[in-house]
């Protein structure tokens, strides 16, 4: 029964698309397009999960939002973007013990700054992203245990007007929880093919028609939320920590000059569902098997 009660609280989000460091980093602003605003809904399938002999079965639905203002400095060497990300997770739990569903929201608010400056006639670039963020279910005060600050930093070489690549650091919470990590880009373009590669988060592979491109994406994200229980005896449950690796094909198209259509469906593996302590040390894990996933994506771009 503790474990029920445990698990009616269970959710999970990632941080997902690539961060501001990639958007401004693909674009010349002068003569390609920039994403404004998005929105996309994602739907996870519902798979099983055991913890102490008892199991039960976890789904996951999810709504992100964005909406950027960039800027081309009057240096025209200097980009900056203003924006506000939103994303709402809605998980869905069972288990063996109850036939009722039960759900509960959690919830991601983002300010977003992010500043691409370019060097040595745009053959070097740096681009740095900061990005203050509430994460919680909300439904109590908010406090500073809400609140997370991320950041990147990027470097970037024009090898060629096809190669470029680029190391970073970024403090964010892709794998569930606060940590530095390392990035590595490589970008590749020719007229009809596009690989994009920013380890560790992001993999994709595009063959590029007229109006569309198709091709494949590996995408990893999560999130870090502030969730404190002090109803259940002998568990001191903080946070949520929540990531997994998304993995399948990907189409895009445009239906209309500035707004574009995404479809990605494919396989999430490597989920992690975790519940931590204030010393950030897992108390539960309730982390599910590999599931289904569909998600669909409108984009405003300028």
């Amino acid at each position: 029964m503790r474990l029920l009660k445990i698990a009616i609280l269970i959710s999970g989000l990632l941080n997902i698309q690539i961060t501001i460091a990639q958007n401004v980093n693909e674009k010349n602003f002068e003569q390609e397009k920039f994403t404004i605003a998005k929105a996309s809904y994602t739907y996870y399938g519902v798979t099983e999960f055991k913890e102490d002999g008892v199991t039960g079965e976890v789904g996951f639905s999810e709504f992100r939002g964005a909406f950027y203002l960039p800027k081309l400095l009057n240096n025209k060497k200097t980009i900056l973007v203003n924006g506000l990300e939103f994303s709402s997770l809605i998980p869905e739990f069972k288990s063996d013990l109850t036939t009722e569903t039960l759900s509960r929201d959690f919830y991601s608010i983002s300010y977003n700054l992010g500043a691409i400056h370019f060097f040595n006639n745009r053959v070097w670039s740096m681009t740095i992203n900061l990005k203050p963020t509430l994460a919680s279910d909300f439904k109590e005060k908010i406090s500073s245990d809400d609140f997370i600050f991320q950041g990147t930093i990027l470097v970037t070489k024009k090898r060629s007007k096809h190669l470029k690549y680029g190391l970073g650091l970024s403090y964010n919470t892709r794998f569930g929880a606060k940590q530095i990590l390392p990035i590595l880009q490589l970008v590749y373009k020719t007229d009809r093919w596009e690989t994009m590669i920013y380890l560790p988060a992001y993999i994709s592979q595009f063959y590029k028609f007229t109006q569309s491109k198709l091709g494949l994406t590996i995408g990893l994200n999560g999130n870090n939320y502030n969730f404190r229980n002090n109803s259940i005896v002998g568990l001191d449950l903080d946070k949520l920590g929540y990531s997994r690796v998304n993995i399948g094909p990907d189409f895009e198209t445009k239906l209309s000059k500035n707004l574009r259509i995404n479809l990605n469906a494919g396989i999430s593996v490597a989920n992690k569902l975790d519940w931590l302590d204030a010393d950030g040390d897992s108390v539960l894990d309730l982390s599910p098997e590999n599931k289904f996933f569909a998600k669909i994506e409108l984009k405003l771009v300028k």
